[in-house]
C-alpha cells in the first residue's frame, strides 16, 4: 500500500507550503497534529490548572506505549528522557564500572554520545575510539577493538555527518556472545529505518525526538532492557524514581521495577503529547513504508549529486545507507552555499566539508529535483562572485 503523501503533507505539514525542509537529521518541523496535541494541554493548564491532575499519566503510557512499539520493546523497558545526551549519561554513570576496564566507540559520532563516556577517562576507564575508514565504522574494527576487558561498545544507529548506517545486527550479535553491553544513539534512525532492539541485541538505546520522529526539542525515549535493568544504578532519583510515586505521606524508597526508576520527576507534558501524536502518526504511516520511500528520495539526491559532479561522501551501499545524504561540491566552501540556500527557503545543514540533506516521507520528488536546481543556480553565482 501507498502512503497517500498528499494529504498527508496538506493536513500535517504546512511547513511544505513554505520551505523545502531537507534537514529532518537536524531540527524536523512537527505535524499540525502534534503541534495541536501540545497547544491543547497548554490551554488546558491556561483555563483549568492541574484539575485534571492524573491527565499526563494516560498522556505518558500512550507515548511509552507507542515508542515501545517502535522499537520492538515493551513498555516496562520505556523512560522518558529531555535529550539523547541525558539517557548516554544515565549509562555511563550508573553502569557497574571497575578501575582498568574499557569501552569502544568510534571517532565520527557526535559529541553527545562521546563527552559522557570521556570523562570515565578520571576513573581509569580507557576509552577506546574506532578510526573510521571512508566514513565506515567496519564491524570488523569494532570487534578487532575489543578485548578481555571491554564492559562497552556505545555506537550511533547512523552516523550524524555522512549517514554511514552502521551494522547493529552484526555487532549486537558479536556483544551478547561476549557478555558486552551494547548501547545504542538512535537519534538518527529512529522514525525513519525499522528498530528492533531484542533482534539487534540492544541493552540500551537513547533518542531525542526532534529529528526524524517529527517531535519538539526537549523530550524524547530512553529504553534499557530488563535484562540489565538491576545492573545500571539510577543516578538521578526522585519522587518518580518509586514503586509508590503518588504516596506522599510515607517514605518507601523501593525503585520502580520497571524503566520509570529512571524518570525522577514531573514530565514535560507539553512535549510529551506532541511527542506521542508524532509517534502516532509515524506508526499509521508504518517506518517501513517510510523507509522505503526516504530510500527512493535519498536515491534519487545521489544520482542528481552525481550528475551535476558532486562529490557524494554518503555510503552508496544499500545496506550502509540511511535517510542522509552528504555531498560535496568541488572548489565551494560549504558554509556559504549553505547560507545561500537558506536565503532561497531550501533547509539543509553544512557537515563533513560538504552539504548534508535529509528528506521525509512527507518530501517528494519534485523537491529534490527543485533544491538540486536551486543548488545549481547558486552554485554558479558564487564560482562568479
Amino acid at each position: 500500500v501507498q502512503i497517500d503523501v498528499d494529504a498527508i503533507r496538506t493536513a500535517e505539514f504546512p511547513v511544505a507550503d513554505r520551505l523545502l525542509y531537507l534537514n529532518h537529521a537536524g531540527v524536523s518541523p512537527i505535524p499540525a497534529s502534534s503541534a495541536s496535541a501540545g497547544v491543547r494541554i497548554l490551554h488546558q493548564y491556561r483555563d483549568e490548572g492541574a484539575f485534571r491532575l492524573r491527565k499526563w499519566v494516560d498522556l505518558s503510557d500512550e507515548a511509552r506505549g507507542r515508542f515501545a512499539r517502535l522499537i520492538g520493546a515493551s513498555s516496562d523497558e520505556v523512560a522518558f528522557i529531555k535529550n539523547t545526551s541525558e539517557g548516554i549519561s544515565f549509562i555511563a554513570a550508573g553502569f557497574p564500572w571497575k578501575e582498568g576496564d574499557n569501552l569502544v566507540t568510534a571517532n565520527v559520532e557526535f559529541p553527545a554520545n562521546i563527552y559522557p563516556w570521556m570523562r570515565l577517562e578520571a576513573r581509569n576507564i580507557e576509552v577506546r575510539m574506532v578510526q573510521a575508514r571512508e566514513g565506515r565504522v567496519r564491524k570488523d574494527d569494532v570487534i578487532a577493538a575489543c578485548d578481555g576487558k571491554t564492559r562497552l561498545v556505545a555506537l550511533s544507529s547512523v552516523e550524524f555527518a555522512n549517514g554511514f548506517r552502521n551494522d547493529l545486527p552484526g555487532i549486537g550479535e558479536y556483544c551478547q556472545k561476549q557478555g558486552i553491553f551494547f548501547f545504542v544513539d538512535a537519534i538518527q534512525s529512529l522514525g525513519v529505518i525499522p528498530m528492533d532492539v531484542r533482534a539487534y541485541g540492544i541493552d540500551a538505546l537513547a533518542a531525542d525526538g526532534h529529528k526524524w520522529m517529527l517531535s519538539p526539542e526537549g523530550i524524547g525515549g530512553f529504553f534499557i532492557s530488563r535484562e540489565v535493568m538491576e545492573m545500571v544504578e539510577p543516578v538521578v532519583l526522585g519522587w518518580h524514581s518509586v514503586r509508590n510515586r503518588f504516596d506522599f505521606e510515607q517514605y518507601d524508597f523501593r525503585l520502580s521495577p520497571d524503566a520509570r526508576r529512571f524518570e525522577p520527576g514531573s514530565f514535560n507534558t507539553v512535549g510529551l503529547a506532541a511527542f506521542g501524536a508524532s509517534l502516532d502518526l509515524i506508526l499509521s504511516v508504518s517506518v517501513e513504508r517510510i523507509w522505503e520511500r526516504v530510500r527512493h528520495l535519498t536515491e534519487e539526491a545521489i544520482e542528481s549529486a552525481l550528475r551535476a559532479e558532486y562529490q557524494v561522501v554518503s555510503p552508496r551501499l544499500p545496506e550502509e545507507r540511511s535517510g542522509i545524504v552528504t555531498f560535496r561540491v568541488p572548489g565551494l566552501d560549504p558554509q556559504g552555499l549553505w547560507k545561500a540556500l537558506l536565503s532561497r527557503n531550501a533547509v539543509c545543514s553544512p557537515r563533513n566539508g560538504g552539504i548534508r540533506i535529509s528528506p521525509h516521507f512527507y518530501n517528494t520528488s519534485e523537491e529534490i529535483a527543485r533544491f538540486f536546481e536551486i543548488l545549481k543556480e547558486e552554485a554558479v553565482a558564487q564560482k562568479n562572485a
